[in-house]
């Protein structure tokens, strides 16, 4: 055996160990029957929910796709995280196509997803969503994604989703109240229930809660290039009105990772702020 080849094999070994890990806190296999695909899929929702790297998470869901070319809940989410509208297209018809194929589970869940790439496929082509078609999606999501976190309360990210929904549907309280109830001790130390925690908090006007939480993520999210405890920290700057400490933050995010749609989109609304003052 070569060292090359051997080396192959550890890599190997190390990603079934680490997919059994995950899959071991999550009795649902997502659609797929390969553990590498699921072992990216969930590494790709903790880089974008937990670590704030949406560069990296992109990366990850298309390896998962690469090792499960048919699963059609890993495509939605490379559908969903792609900034190029004709392969976003592509992958909408082609997961068209194939949904009557899966079980029920996954179906709800790509149900959502379908409905996310649409809306970004209207604004690619500058076709404005209605306000019908969001609150339809917005309920659906509730619904679906709701159903699912009940019915495995082990999973760690489409609740995260669900509770994201609630917020938007109901407010911080109803979502700060949610995550309580709905998340496990293991999960409320994860860094997206800690930094949404903080941003819930911040919203509903409880500074010192959401300088608490802000807290335990930077001890939690140690690596310097995890952005989400710097999106945390621009959030609070803002609700002091430190803008320019913020706009500063923001702007390490973007050169950190300059595919995350919120931190571009934050930078932008940061920058018309201060040239008004």
């Amino acid at each position: 055996m070569t060292y090359k080849t051997a080396g192959f094999l550890i890599l190997i070994v190390v990603c079934f160990q680490s997919c059994d890990f995950r899959n071991s806190n999550n009795s649902y296999d997502y659609g797929t029957e390969n553990d590498s695909a699921r072992y990216y899929f969930l590494k790709g929702w903790e880089e974008i929910l937990d670590n704030g790297r949406w560069t990296e998470s992109e990366a990850a869901f298309r390896k998962a796709v690469e090792f499960d070319a048919d699963w059609l809940l890993g495509k939605s989410m490379v559908g969903r995280i792609t900034r190029d509208l004709s392969e976003r297209q592509k992958l909408l018809s082609e997961i068209e196509a194939s949904i009557d194929l899966v079980s029920p589970d996954e179906r709800s869940l790509i149900e959502v997803n379908l409905l996310s790439m649409q809306a970004a496929n209207n604004r690619g082509m500058g076709i404005p969503n209605t306000k019908e078609s969001t609150q339809a999606r917005m309920k659906l999501a509730e619904q679906n994604f709701g159903a699912f976190a009940r019915k495995y309360p082990e999973d760690d990210y489409f609740k995260a989703e669900y509770i994201e929904f609630l917020h938007a549907n109901y407010g911080a309280q109803t979502a700060l109240d949610s995550m309580k109830s709905l998340a496990s001790a293991r999960q409320l130390k994860l860094g997206f229930y800690l930094s949404y925690s903080a941003d819930l908090e911040l919203e509903l006007g409880h500074m010192d809660r959401a300088m608490a939480y802000a807290l335990i993520l930077n001890e939690t999210l140690t690596d310097p290039s995890f952005l989400s405890p710097k999106m945390v920290q621009a959030n609070i700057y803002i609700s002091m009105d430190s803008l320019q400490k913020a706009s500063d933050l923001i702007d390490q995010v973007v050169v950190a990772d300059s595919n995350h749609i919120i931190a571009l989109g934050m930078q932008s609304r940061l920058k018309e702020a201060l040239e008004n003052r």
